[in-house]
């Protein structure tokens, strides 16, 4: 069976999504509900660490591979591991402003921190366009199946530890939200067994719930 990469592209898609509509997110809390406000601020956060992850399993587990059996495109690894850098640059920017925005209840530093989002958002798009145009292609040549399997898995099995359990369940959401019936099935497969089991059980519920919430807190609701 060959080697698809498509389930990255599926998480391209959730973080390009959600980092578009971020900024529009801190302009748009009411200010002064401190609940709604620390709403947002949870999902501004968890957008950047699941970010950070998603590049940091890049590092781990794909470039060195890429690297080494594709020598030849030496300049490309070295442009993504340089991407990498500067988006972690701006992550800690971002990331600096979301707790005094949230303790000042949306009053104080909203256009600074949308704008720091904004400029997260251009970056994310640029990298990502970048990856799935010149890189994802070259995968299937160089990685078996099985190979990608065990990437995805290794990935998967280091989100579980790094991210707590409902935030974990909350990023599954946000990948399967727009998903089609096969690409769900593609991506629960690399879903370890027991955050599995808590989506099926009370995750999905959970998570329509903490949307509608979202939605109610920036006005959409």
């Amino acid at each position: 069976m060959p080697t698809t990469t498509h389930e990255v592209v599926m998480v391209h898609r959730m973080l390009r999504r959600e980092f578009r509509a971020a900024a529009g997110r801190v302009r748009g809390v009411r200010h002064g509900s401190r609940a709604q406000v620390r709403l947002v601020a949870d999902r501004l956060a968890l957008l950047l660490d699941t970010l950070h992850q998603h590049y940091r399993g890049e590092d781990a587990l794909l470039w060195p591979e890429l690297a080494e059996r594709l020598p030849e495109h030496g300049e490309l690894w070295k442009r993504m591991w340089g991407r990498h850098a500067e988006l972690s640059a701006l992550l800690g920017r971002a990331g600096a402003l979301i707790g005094p925005w949230a303790a000042a209840g949306a009053s104080a530093h909203a256009e600074e921190l949308a704008t720091a989002f904004d400029q997260v958002s251009r970056a994310v798009e640029e990298h990502f366009d970048v990856e799935e145009r010149e890189v994802l292609p070259l995968v299937p040549a160089v990685v078996s199946r099985a190979e990608w399997d065990g990437i995805g898995a290794a990935a998967g099995a280091a989100a579980a530890a790094a991210v707590p359990g409902r935030k974990l369940l909350t990023v599954l959401g946000m990948i399967l939200k727009e998903a089609e019936p096969g690409e769900q099935v593609l991506i629960m497969a690399r879903v370890p067994l027991a955050p599995r089991v808590r989506w099926r059980a009370v995750g999905e519920r959970n998570y329509r719930r903490l949307e509608q919430r979202l939605e109610e807190a920036v006005g959409h609701g």
